[in-house]
């Protein structure tokens, strides 16, 4: 029973670090994205030939994209930790459950053979 225990708990491991690991690329493409657009959108505003804006618009928007830089610049290590924290917990219940089936299975085996036939002959 340990040897099965065993080799479930490294396949329930590594079916979770996958699933995470694509839903964390995922989930990295999409941030990737929505912050390229946003920094396109605020560049015309804070490059050399940018309109003439108050001086407090002006100010904003190169805090906001200041702001955006450091988001693209954490996004890497937190998406990782995110990621990292949730495959610990999921990992942990899927085990659990699964290793509940894998003894119930083992407890319910069908027999092969029935108490007439294991028993030895009368004349013997």
């Amino acid at each position: 029973m340990k040897s099965r225990g065993g080799a479930w708990a490294i396949q329930t491991l590594l079916v979770c670090s996958v699933f995470n690991a694509a839903l964390g690329v995922l989930l990295y493409l999409m941030s990737e994205k929505i912050l390229e657009a946003a920094n396109q959108w605020v560049v015309p505003f804070i490059s050399p030939g940018a309109p003439n804006m108050p001086e407090e618009l002006r100010s904003a928007m190169n805090n906001f994209g200041a702001f955006l830089a450091q988001l693209r610049e954490y996004l890497k290590p937190a998406l990782a930790l995110l990621m990292a924290s949730a495959t610990l917990p999921l990992w942990f219940v899927l085990f659990l459950l699964g290793l509940r089936q894998v003894r119930r299975a083992g407890a319910v085996q069908p027999k092969t053979e029935t108490a007439q036939e294991a028993a030895p002959p009368a004349g013997e």
